[in-house]
């Protein structure tokens, strides 16, 4: 693995943004952004992310629904929901659905880091990742 790619799916320009520089300052060497659903599927259908956040409340869709389509074109990726609904309810049904996170807005540095950190753990310590963590920002 050359770099850390990340997917944003969200629909609020603002909070894509600051997740986009939140990601980079991480540690993702590369951070891809949508703002609606049917761009996110032509990005995930095209590339392979190592992270795709999902925010839940999307113009054109949901982003239960593309976690449940990205699974199904990569089901070994790492998925993370976004949102403002911090519900009990909102956060089964992520990890119902097999999510590997779920952030609740608004974003913060900590939890943009524990999300990276996370992928980490779970995929090994792949040492470009790991070097891009240490990296100056």
């Amino acid at each position: 693995m050359e770099n850390l790619k990340v997917l944003v799916v969200e629909d609020e320009p603002t909070m894509r943004e600051l997740l986009r520089d939140m990601l980079y300052h991480a540690g993702a060497t590369s951070v891809s952004c949508c703002g609606d659903a049917a761009s996110a599927r032509a990005a995930y259908a095209a590339e392979s992310f190592h992270i795709v956040m999902l925010d839940i409340g999307l113009p054109d869709g949901d982003g239960h629904d593309l976690m449940t389509d990205y699974r199904a074109i990569r089901p070994e990726q790492h998925a993370v929901l976004v949102t403002a609904d911090d519900s009990i309810e909102s956060i089964q049904k992520a990890i119902s659905a097999g999510a590997n996170g779920y952030v609740v807005k608004p974003y913060s540095q900590e939890k943009i880091h524990d999300v990276v950190n996370n992928y980490i753990m779970v995929h090994g310590s792949d040492p470009d990742v790991a070097q891009g963590l240490n990296r100056p920002h």
